[in-house]
């Protein structure tokens, strides 16, 4: 076996090309975020999901983080209450704040030259308004925090829930690979086998945690069954993914160049990145049962 081999230039180039772009679309949405205070109104879990997936599926998780997953800009009116921006220039004597007070009661010797029976209903009217719309702003910001665009089809909800379990894979297989390639473990006289084995259980590892902090929030439950829940979620949508992305590891490493191509190339993770995509086929099936049977809950 010759581990002497040496990527031909121009691959090393074209590698180099897609990983620098996956590079820029990887921090595209970490900037948005930051401009944004994204987690101030967005599921804290989705923050890391979007510049994961957007490193090797960069258009596609681009233009899914814009149209449904962008945090909204904070306002400044969020930061003071409008009936509080304008402060009087002195404060009210104690006769002037009673007379208020019996005014908006209407109990005031005066209120019946400054208030009519239909101005006090006008009063109610729009203060049961502004609550509502306060009620609604909050039940809106909630929403857009913990669930998803009521107009969003399925086949993005499904999308998202695979970028969910796309980043424990990518994080797992990260870990994986430089810690197998790091200690020189091998079977048989080769890496990639105990590579399979050792991407496998972190990215496991990581999908879980990734799903767990997806309902959780939503739920409202931190105990053991929303683990359960995670696991039974993330054990099939990230085996679908890792069967997509080992299947590719196992034809560029043993079919196009026995055993040669490195960790430490350019080469070996623009092959890596290929694979992403193609788990990213295979795990969009099984995501769309998961999520149409409810198993899976959507992510934000």
């Amino acid at each position: 076996m010759d581990y002497q081999y040496h990527v031909p230039k121009a691959l090393t180039v074209l590698a180099g090309i897609f990983l620098a772009a996956g590079a820029i679309f990887l921090i595209i949405p970490i900037i948005d975020i930051l401009n944004r205070r994204g987690w101030k109104s967005m599921m804290l879990i989705m923050i890391p999901v979007w510049p994961i997936n957007a490193s090797y599926l960069g258009p596609l998780t681009l233009y899914l983080y814009f149209k449904y997953g962008r945090p909204t800009k904070p306002e400044e009116s969020h930061n003071q209450h409008p009936d509080s921006a304008a402060k009087p220039a002195h404060a009210p004597s104690s006769d002037e704040a009673q007379d208020h007070r019996d005014m908006e009661m209407g109990t005031s010797p005066h209120a019946s030259h400054h208030m009519s029976p239909t101005h006090n209903v006008d009063n109610m009217t729009e203060m049961h308004d502004s609550r509502n719309s306060e009620k609604m702003h909050d039940m809106s910001a909630m929403h857009h925090m913990h669930g998803h665009s009521p107009d969003r089809p399925t086949w993005a909800t499904v999308m998202i829930g695979v970028f969910h379990c796309g980043s424990g894979c990518v994080l797992g297989d990260l870990v994986g690979e430089w810690l197998v390639y790091g200690t020189g473990a091998s079977i048989n006289g080769s890496g990639l086998w105990i590579c399979l084995l050792v991407d496998y259980a972190f990215a496991l590892l990581f999908g879980i945690f990734f799903q767990y902090f997806s309902i959780a929030p939503m739920s409202g439950d931190y105990g053991p069954k929303s683990l359960v829940r995670a696991i039974k979620a993330d054990f099939l949508s990230l085996t679908s993914f890792e069967i997509g992305l080992f299947s590719w590891m196992v034809v560029f490493q043993v079919g196009i160049w026995d055993y040669q191509v490195m960790t430490n190339t350019w080469l070996y993770w623009w092959m890596m990145q290929m694979g992403m995509v193609i788990g990213s086929l295979t795990a969009f099936p099984v995501n769309w049962w998961l999520i149409t049977r409810k198993i899976k809950e959507p992510c934000a």
